[in-house]
């Protein structure tokens, strides 16, 4: 049973996404998202199919009465279990999930199996998913359950809808179309060809069709057991009354033994994991998968081809207000908004994708108008016109980390070149991301996150920590650790909006934390604080310890750029090195 819940930054910047149409906005106070409830297909809108969201109301931070309210099915992954929302918006996350942990899974039909809390109070193992350790408003709730087998007497509970929202497609409206679609027309939907390559695994995506999805519908169109289990998910929504609720069934789409990361809560006395947010999954292995794009070539052809249609696709900015139908769908002729949702994490080795192009000649045609400008949106399927809605699209980012370019890759080269130079007493060169330090490279920087809270004097330094504004990315910070003599020092440095040029002063210190968890905890507090003074350390020194060096950059070395001011910096702490 959840006591008094911290709250915490979300790990994720997004849209200002509400539903008018739903009881979201009306609910009173601050409410916990705290379980999914069954899906159904929209009573006016075949084509936005709706899921109910079980939310319990928070006194003095402590969950209590439970709420409800019904929410596009497209939507969903922005309703994290564990997040706390107020007047329709997400305000923050709690720490009733767990930071990340990873297990080891095994998809073959033998590591897994379906269960539900009323089954499990049938075979009288009650105990595994207890009502008294994480209340549901039923007790004999009927939402189905994937069983992983972890070894021993463990296992790994992910409740069906997370793992069908999180794990099957990034974009949501591939979800979308496997429950409002007959089976007959998903294929269509999802290619421009359905026909199999009898040499390779060749994929001709429809428009609509986004790249990042290229794995997953790969699979489905040259795995048989794929597309059997993508077909039993489809047929749960088709061969139903549609006034029927659907407490659905999802189970992973490939086999092989594969890896989960997951936050949740221990139960059943440490030997059950309850997954409340899925946050990564490994990818199938298997040949490259060529990705096929058609591009039409006019420049040889005639006037009096086809007349085409703009269709503008952008993304939304981070804290754009947008508003989104239940019962609506958007006009056949409509820009079209990627939202993004909480990030999805790719574990492990990622599948090969090729994407190549078909040039197809064509006469010369003539632009059509722009669709006008939208005053609200729907993830349904396009239709009609002149309602002024646009089409939305929830697409998750791929990683909640960075890749490192330019000035930060030369800070971790820098210190590569220090420790291939005194091999005997610099031992390790490691970078940092939660929870754990990494030598591989090229190194990965921690995502910073908007401020939700801070009303600073200068408009502008909300903004701060963005990279670019309009598409909601946000800048990194760069943990380094560095063991000289057996003792840890770390450095941390900012990304600059340039890649190639150092805009902020870095910080070096020597360690003064006893465990990892300790540890963990001062990078948390350093990536929240640097949002709040724009980046310059020398305005929270106070946050380092007393022997902490914050120290500008020069660029004097002919061979590794910085070199020479990291070994400077060292010997002002009295560390002398090559």
């Amino acid at each position: 049973m959840a006591g008094q819940l911290q709250r915490i930054d979300l790990s994720y910047s997004s849209a200002n996404l509400r539903h008018p149409d739903s009881l979201v906005e009306r609910l009173q106070g601050d409410q916990l998202v705290w379980w999914y409830g069954p899906i159904q297909q929209g009573k006016r809108t075949r084509s936005v199919p709706l899921a109910k969201i079980h939310f319990r109301q928070l006194f003095n931070d402590e969950p209590g009465p439970r709420t409800s309210a019904i929410v596009p099915l497209s939507s969903l992954p922005h309703y994290r279990k564990g997040t706390i929302w107020r007047n329709g918006k997400c305000i923050s996350d709690t720490n009733l999930a767990s930071p990340v942990q990873i297990f080891d899974v095994d998809f073959n039909e033998s590591g897994w199996s379906l269960t539900s809390r009323a089954d499990l109070l049938k075979q009288d193992r009650a105990n595994v998913f207890h009502h008294d350790e994480y209340p549901l408003k039923y007790r004999q709730d009927l939402s189905r359950l994937i069983d992983f087998k972890l070894g021993g007497d463990k296992n790994l509970l992910i409740p069906c809808t997370e793992y069908f929202v999180r794990a099957y497609a990034k974009n949501m409206e591939v979800c979308r179309a496997l429950a409002t679609l007959r089976w007959s027309d998903v294929n269509f939907a999802f290619f421009d060809d359905v026909r199999r390559d009898e040499h390779r695994w060749l994929v001709r995506p429809s428009r609509k069709m986004r790249n990042y999805d290229a794995v997953f519908l790969a699979h489905l169109l040259y795995d048989d057991y794929t597309a059997f289990r993508i077909k039993h998910v489809n047929a749960q929504f088709t061969s139903q009354d549609p006034s029927k609720q659907i407490f659905m069934e999802a189970t992973p789409w490939f086999r092989g033994k594969s890896q989960l990361q997951c936050r949740g809560r221990w139960i059943n006395d440490g030997k059950t994991f309850l997954c409340l947010n899925l946050v990564g999954s490994s990818q199938p292995t298997g040949q490259e998968i060529e990705w096929q794009r058609k591009n039409f070539d006019s420049s040889e052809g005639e006037d009096g081809g086809r007349i085409v249609l703009p269709r503008p696709v952008r993304t939304a900015e981070a804290e754009q207000f947008l508003n989104e139908h239940s019962h609506a769908e958007p006009d056949n002729h409509s820009e079209t908004v990627i939202v993004k949702t909480p990030p999805f994490k790719v574990l492990g080795e990622k599948r090969k994708v090729k994407k190549i192009k078909e040039v197809i000649k064509a006469d010369r045609g003539r632009l059509g108008p722009r669709p006008s400008e939208a005053n609200s949106h729907s993830s349904g399927e396009e239709t009609g016109s002149g309602k002024n809605i646009g089409k939305l699209e929830h697409v998750a980012d791929a990683d909640v980390e960075l890749e490192t370019h330019g000035f930060l890759n030369d800070i971790w080269n820098a210190f590569r070149s220090i420790m291939a130079d005194n091999p005997d007493r610099v031992t390790k060169v490691n970078w940092y991301t939660p929870t754990k330090f990494r030598d591989q490279g090229p190194p990965r920087a921690i995502l910073l996150r908007p401020t939700t809270d801070w009303e600073p004097e200068e408009k502008s330094a909300l903004g701060w920590v963005y990279l670019d504004r309009k598409t909601g990315k946000c800048r990194g910070l760069m943990v380094l650790r560095i063991q000289i003599d057996g003792k840890n020092y770390f450095c941390f440095e900012v990304q600059p909006i340039n890649p190639n040029k150092a805009e902020y002063s870095g910080v070096l210190m020597k360690s003064h934390v006893q465990s990892p968890e300790e540890f963990e905890d001062f990078v948390k507090e350093i990536c929240s604080r640097v949002r709040y003074v724009v980046g310059r350390f020398k305005h929270m020194y106070r946050s380092f310890p007393p022997n902490a060096k914050i120290f500008k950059h020069h660029q004097r070395d002919a061979k590794v750029l910085y070199r020479s001011r990291l070994i400077n910096v060292l010997r002002e702490m009295g560390v002398t090195l090559e």
